[in-house]
């Protein structure tokens, strides 16, 4: 079953639970999904737990004398089975962003210069990509990442903070987006400017799916 199916499976499953192991068990659905497990095995499991619920309730054992009275407590013991999404943190962090960033770009130049190519159109001048780009590219992503998830993550932990424009963070972004812009117009004679086939940007893009997949997204037990 893909992962969609399974949600929908456990959707379907605990509209048949009373209304007490409802609410004992959509406790620890809450728990694991807000959790770093690989989410396939993460539904497979509780997919699991919700047919051993449904068993149960026909034999009148409640989901909270079947998990041990404490939700929390079992699923914090579900996820520490279970494999984790590793994080990714420090200097790695911004590397994944600029790197996500520069996977969409040739992704964007493929598709451009190889829509050009079928239709008919002559794509030498779609098919160059400059340094400056690239360079702009990679920071614009980073700043812009940071200017988004900074007063996120300042919101949730304070509950009664209302969310707000941060115009300290906002300022810093478009200053710092400015110098690069300024060196980058600079330097435009002498930052080079590299002529990439739609194919070769394809594979860039898909190098850099699998750079994501393999390297900075791996899973790892917890």
């Amino acid at each position: 079953m893909t992962t969609r199916q399974m949600i929908q499976e456990n959707n379907r499953l605990r509209e048949q639970m009373t209304p007490a192991n409802r609410d004992f068990f959509e406790d620890i659905v809450v728990y694991v999904r807000d959790s770093r497990v690989d989410r396939h095995q993460g539904e497979e499991r509780l997919l699991e737990l919700a047919r051993e619920v449904l068993e149960a309730q026909q034999k009148g054992t409640s989901a909270s004398a079947l998990f041990g009275g404490d939700a929390e407590a079992y699923a914090r013991s579900v996820v520490e089975s279970l494999p984790s999404i590793q994080p990714v943190e420090g200097a790695r962090y911004y590397i994944m962003i600029a790197w996500a960033a520069l996977t969409i770009l040739f992704l964007v130049e493929a598709v451009i210069g190889l829509w050009a190519k079928f239709a008919g159109y002559d794509s030498s001048s779609l098919n160059q990509i400059s340094l400056l780009a690239i360079i702009l590219v990679a920071v614009g992503s980073i700043g812009l990442t940071e200017l988004i998830m900074k007063p996120l993550a300042k919101l949730q932990d304070s509950d009664n903070k209302k969310p707000g424009i941060n115009l300290k963070a906002i300022g810093i972004y478009l200053i710092v987006m400015v110098i690069v812009m300024v060196i980058g117009y600079s330097l435009r004679n002498m930052l080079p400017v590299f002529t990439v086939s739609p194919w070769i940007s394809l594979i860039l893009c898909a190098v850099g799916i699998l750079g994501l997949r393999f390297i900075f997204l791996r899973r790892s037990r917890s």
